[in-house]
């Protein structure tokens, strides 16, 4: 089997599902080995969490927060030290859902998927210029930036070197 050694974050992410009562038509091993051999192993996890979560009620998050980069949810009010950010909607949902994924590797698929609701790749290059902009706005005038690119994978939002 091509996930040997992930047997045990699977095992973790299906005892969870397991414990909220959610089971997954469909998916068996021969699934996940080839979403491994296509390289979207980790985007299956980031959805078997996300279920999970979803799934045990997890309470409603109000405030992110990665380093200095601060968001209230409710207000739409984001902040980076003591300096407020104005940003657009698409970048506001943009940079929300980079902070629920923080220190996580995120696909132009996954963003496509859950930023534009595009489940198709359209050939543009509409995640790489909302990805500058936002980049623009949150990392310019700082000594560390939080968004960086993750060559050939995606993109992370992190306080890690």
């Amino acid at each position: 089997m091509a996930f040997v050694g992930r047997e045990r974050e699977l095992a973790r992410l299906a005892a969870g599902l397991e414990r909220a009562g959610v089971r997954l038509l469909g998916t068996s091993v021969e699934a996940i080995d080839a979403a491994e051999d296509r390289g979207r192993f980790g985007e299956l996890l980031a959805r078997l969490d996300a279920l999970t979560r979803r799934a045990q009620g997890e309470g409603a998050q109000t405030k992110l927060e990665v380093g200095d980069l601060r968001v209230d949810l409710l207000t739409r009010k984001v902040t980076r030290g003591d300096r407020n950010i104005v940003l657009q909607p698409r970048e506001f949902k943009l940079l929300e859902y980079l902070m629920r994924h923080a220190d996580q590797v995120v696909t132009r698929t996954m963003l496509l998927e859950n930023v534009w609701d595009y489940h198709f790749d359209p050939q543009t290059n509409v995640v790489d210029v909302h990805i500058s902009k936002l980049r623009q706005k949150i990392d310019a005038d700082f000594e560390r930036p939080l968004l960086r690119t993750v060559r050939n994978a995606g993109y992370t939002m992190t306080t890690h070197d």
